[in-house]
């Protein structure tokens, strides 16, 4: 095996398919990249999300060969729960982004100079995350016209566009 330097995402990932033994370890979204590096790299095998360490992911770590298991392990059950479809998700209450979605629903609408006030954004990241953001992760539009003090905005009544 050569040399393979892991990223910490990769080692503390590696370490937790690796404690969770035989039965493997089902792979958060959020994760799921960095769980297809270390397939790529031979640290890990899986199906469907579930993934079990490698001999060579065990010694990447520094950890004794496991032995084989004697008897036939139990079928992984699906997930009870299907994963939410991309853009389908409201902003975690406290963020910003949540603060962003309350300032864009209101009657009055909100400029991108008050939402960088808010939210100490620079204007460019505040346009960013009306134009991508908004809509692709939170499956949310906004829409704009213009008024004496710049560009209004207001959440779109329709969702995305």
């Amino acid at each position: 095996m050569t040399d393979l330097t892991l990223t910490s995402a990769q080692r503390i990932l590696l370490q937790r398919v690796a404690a969770a033994g035989p039965d493997g370890f089902e792979i958060p979204p959020r994760a799921r990249t960095t769980g297809g590096i270390l397939v790529g790299h031979g640290l890990l095998i899986g199906d469907d999300d579930v993934y079990r360490v490698t001999p060579s992911g065990r010694a990447a770590l520094g950890l004794p060969e496991e032995p084989e298991p004697t008897m036939a392990r139990e079928p992984v059950p699906p997930r009870a729960d299907p994963p939410e479809p991309a853009g389908s998700r409201a902003p975690r209450a406290g963020t910003k982004a949540a603060q962003v979605v309350a300032m864009l629903g209101r009657a009055e609408g909100v400029t991108v100079c008050q939402i960088s006030e808010a939210t100490g954004w620079l204007p460019h990241s505040v346009r960013g995350f009306l134009a991508g953001a908004l809509r692709k992760t939170h499956g949310m539009a906004a829409v704009s016209e213009p008024a004496e003090g710049g560009r209004i905005y207001r959440l779109a009544t329709g969702g995305a566009e």
